[in-house]
């Protein structure tokens, strides 16, 4: 099962300049937590993205694609979003994140419990949040503000909605 994220408030769904195309090596969940590096070959709008290796320096993005697979040329939404994974080597999605943006993931797009009025922060080598008391020296830092459920189906999934309060 996929991750699953909703966008509650973010900057990046009312101005483009926040929102990013990437490209991983790897097929990523929506919800990765991902870093810039330079530009796809022959395709200057799309960046490389790779796992954080210095928190406490490097911007990391959020990946959120539309849920829709291709099928003989049409582009088809997926009734289940956990379903879906961002293939390698081809184009995604990633939002640039601003104070006082907010978002919703399901638990299993983080790493430790959660827990409401602590934090998520970016983690080393991972495309994971990590629930952490403090926010240490992490150049991004997200406040739980609820412990919640996404609806998909007539499942309830377990998740987070989280507060971007500390920003690159």
């Amino acid at each position: 099962m996929s991750s699953v994220v909703n966008l509650n408030l973010m900057a990046g769904t009312k101005v483009d300049s926040f929102v990013q195309s990437v490209q991983l090596t790897e097929a990523v969940d929506n919800g990765s937590l991902v870093v810039l590096g330079g530009v796809v070959a022959g395709n200057p709008e799309v960046r490389v993205a790779t796992k954080a290796t210095d928190i406490a320096t490097q911007e990391v993005l959020l990946v959120a694609s539309p849920e829709l697979v291709e099928l003989n040329g049409y582009r088809i939404d997926l009734t289940d979003p956990t379903l879906f994974t961002n293939k390698a080597n081809t184009p995604a999605r990633a939002f640039r994140l601003k104070i006082g943006d907010t978002f919703t993931i399901t638990d299993d797009g983080l790493d430790g419990t959660t827990v409401a009025t602590q934090y998520v922060i970016p983690q080393n080598n991972s495309y994971k949040g990590v629930a952490a008391a403090t926010i240490g020296t992490a150049r991004q830092a997200f406040l739980v503000l609820e412990k919640t459920t996404i609806s998909i189906g007539r499942t309830r999934v377990p998740a987070t909605k989280l507060q971007v309060v500390k920003e690159a």
